[in-house]
């Protein structure tokens, strides 16, 4: 006798976390490229997640991050050199998370009375209070500086907010913008190049580009990119959706390893049982079965070397003004103008 299939809708906070548009997107993710959307797991609870991950289980990782949190602060007067002196600066932050990465860059600037402003937008509510907190925490008397939008900086939204505007209180015309995307953000995206295109469209010419990134140096690779690794530690963020689903997770084991066509690091639920999830979609019923054996990706990360992100930019449009590495060299920070 054969395993009993396992049918399931999803729990019922997912129809009230997710609107009919993203719903669709998990089904679609889910049966065409067997792959539940990380960007969607930072709406409601996981913004708790998020939080808690800011602090790592992993010791060893934690000089890693707090190198990767520290890059732009560090190099504060190289990313001014690029702008023309003493003009206002304004941040745009796609996917603020907690904002660790820019409050120092944001004080850097302060202090030097050069900030404009800060906008960030992200697709979770949650996510931008957790943001707002901390930016009012820090910056008490900046708060009419701090703007947080709630959208999908992957789509139209993105032109509004970066639609040109003047420097409120300082002379001169449109403030010099710093566009962030800091903590990986990018690679974790299945299209990152799509992702990078769609902002160079939307970015203007004297705008400047700052990534943070994790990279790969050739050395001290994690021992899962090698063989496959089962039942790896893993953040519960990556988990959350398939939690949503109802997905019990004694149907399935996780796995973490690397895919060397697509030069990523991935985390992925491999099904133990047969698994069926019907959703209630905007254009109808929809489900999605899973098999044993089959995977689904709950994690990626794009990990390639500095040439291969300065090439990535370059497709994209998009030239390299600086490269810095890190106290340790496996992270980096990237500043690219457009192409003229």
């Amino acid at each position: 006798m054969g395993i009993q299939r396992h049918a399931v809708t999803p729990r019922e906070d997912f129809s009230r976390l997710y609107s009919a548009a993203q719903v669709d997107a998990v089904a679609d993710s889910l049966s065409r490229r067997a792959e539940f959307p990380y960007q969607l797991t930072y709406l409601g609870e996981g913004s708790e997640m998020w939080r808690a991950g800011e602090v790592p289980s992993d010791p060893d990782l934690v000089p890693m991050l707090r190198d990767i949190n520290s890059l732009l602060t560090r190099h504060a007067e190289q990313l001014l050199a690029l702008a023309p002196p003493s003009s206002p600066i304004q941040i745009v932050d796609l996917g603020p998370g907690t904002t660790r990465p820019v409050r120092g860059l944001i004080r850097h600037l302060v202090e030097r009375t050069r900030l404009a402003g800060y906008r960030a937008v992200d697709i979770s509510a949650e996510i931008l209070e957790l943001a707002r907190e901390n930016l009012q925490s820090e910056f008490p008397d900046h708060a009419e500086h701090f703007e947080l939008w709630q959208g999908d900086f992957t789509g139209p939204d993105l032109k509004r907010v970066l639609a040109p505007e003047r420097a409120s209180g300082h002379p001169g015309g449109d403030p010099f913008r710093f566009v962030i995307m800091a903590g990986g953000t990018l690679y974790n995206f299945a299209e990152p190049h799509q992702v990078l295109r769609h902002v160079r469209s939307a970015m203007s010419d004297h705008d400047v580009l700052l990534l943070t990134l994790r990279i790969d140096i050739g050395a001290d690779r994690p021992a899962f990119m090698k063989q496959v690794k089962v039942g790896d530690a893993h953040k519960p963020q990556q988990l959350a959706g398939l939690d949503l689903l109802a997905i019990d997770r004694s149907w399935y084991v996780t796995e973490s390893g690397f895919d060397r066509a697509r030069s990523e690091i991935f985390v992925r639920a491999r099904f133990l049982e047969p698994v069926t999830v019907t959703f209630d979609a905007a254009g109808g019923s929809r489900t999605v079965s899973f098999e044993p054996d089959d995977t689904v990706v709950v994690w990626r990360y794009l990990y390639q070397d500095s040439a291969a992100v300065a090439d990535q930019l370059a497709d994209c449009g998009l030239q390299v003004r600086l490269l810095e590495r890190g106290q340790g060299s496996h992270v980096v920070l990237v500043a690219a103008t457009p192409t003229p």
